[in-house]
């Protein structure tokens, strides 16, 4: 069988995913599109890609795209991701897969009833420490969940980006845009969330970002954040045990971020990609040595790259043989995250408990 071929729309994080493409044996990026045609040409002269699109409706009209992969800003995501199933693509979508729970179920519905392959790019899950924990946590190696502490500390505000991640109505902010990929692993380790308790903040309300080229004033502007740039929250398990979330941007510390969960038997703790862990019986907490099938490549040496990869390839193992055992994250993982952010924001805003729908 010969190669599937790819359209990415989005050449900005799309330049990632076509690296991570271009490293799996049955994939072909063929087409890319982008608003900005100029930006378009360079990647594709770079990459070697036949074909550019400044209108994605156009990439999607081609009848030589197998798969779609939507890296567009959060608000085309929904769009995007209909139109592709619409017209029989195979869809990987950015995160987050819609900008709530209901327009993500209807993508979920709309997949399902056109039998179309799709995946959300939760691309974390293949990192290796993590997916290690997974293993040693259905292994019962914490034993009985007690807590789960998740913290990151970014030294720039995230607002600091001007576009659509300070725009809250564009799927900006911290929370949905970072993270929804540590709400995933959380939910991915120890099952559905069934509370939260949470605050959104934005400390820094107002940006000063460059104009638009050939606009009159002095090269900058202040520019309104309405996206979050921190937040916290305690998320319940269904089966037992919390999680304690918390990010804070313009920190002026950049630590980079830390997942310690804590059980009655044992801990774990992954930090900038290393694994420590103690169980009943161990004198202290030790490295974790990573079995090398978990191993990611390294030239580039880039880990969300090759993370990236190893999930397209078991979407590309899915559209040759549906009953490929492989799992990947896909829209139903995508509307799952999308009930956790909507009830953290509705926490947020209530200042009280608020169950997951």
């Amino acid at each position: 069988m010969g190669k599937l071929r790819v359209g990415v729309v989005g050449a900005g994080w799309g330049q990632l995913q076509i690296e991570a493409f271009q490293r799996v044996r049955g994939l072909e990026v063929t087409a890319l599109c982008d608003v900005d045609a100029a930006r378009a040409g360079e990647l594709a002269k770079q990459y070697q890609i036949d074909r550019t699109f400044v209108e994605y409706r156009d990439l999607l009209a081609d009848a030589a795209i197998d798969l779609v992969s939507v890296a567009s800003p959060p608000d085309l995501h929904e769009s995007m991701a209909r139109a592709a199933i619409d017209a029989g693509k195979a869809v990987l979508c950015e995160k987050p897969l819609a900008l709530d729970a209901r327009a993500a179920r209807g993508l979920l519905d709309c997949a399902q009833a056109r039998g179309i392959v799709h995946a959300v790019d939760f691309e974390m899950r293949f990192l290796p420490a993590l997916a290690y924990c997974k293993e040693l946590i259905d292994e019962e190696y914490l034993g009985r969940l007690l807590r789960v502490d998740v913290t990151m500390a970014m030294e720039r505000p995230w607002g600091v980006h001007g576009h659509w991640a300070a725009d809250d109505a564009r799927g900006g902010g911290v929370l949905m845009e970072v993270g929804a990929n540590f709400i995933d692993i959380l939910r991915w380790w120890f099952g559905d969330v069934s509370a939260v308790l949470a605050n959104r903040r934005t400390h820094f309300p107002t940006i000063r970002v460059a104009r638009p080229k050939g606009a009159p004033g002095d090269g900058f502007e202040n520019r309104r954040v309405t996206g979050d740039d921190a937040f916290w929250s305690v998320l319940q398990f269904a089966r037992g045990g919390e999680a304690l979330v918390s990010f804070v941007t313009g920190a002026r510390h950049d630590p980079g971020w830390t997942i310690s969960a804590y059980g009655d038997s044992g801990s774990l703790v992954v930090n900038s990609g290393q694994l420590i862990g103690r169980r009943d019986g161990d004198r202290e907490m030790a490295i974790l040595p990573i079995p090398k099938r978990l191993e990611l490549g390294d030239n580039p040496r880039d880990p969300l790259m090759w993370s990236m990869a190893r999930l397209a390839e078991r979407v590309a193992a899915k559209m040759n043989d549906t009953r490929s055992p492989l799992v990947f994250p896909d829209f139903g993982d995508g509307v799952a995250v999308a009930q956790i952010v909507d009830a953290i924001r509705r926490a947020s805003d209530e200042r009280a408990w608020v169950n997951v729908a």
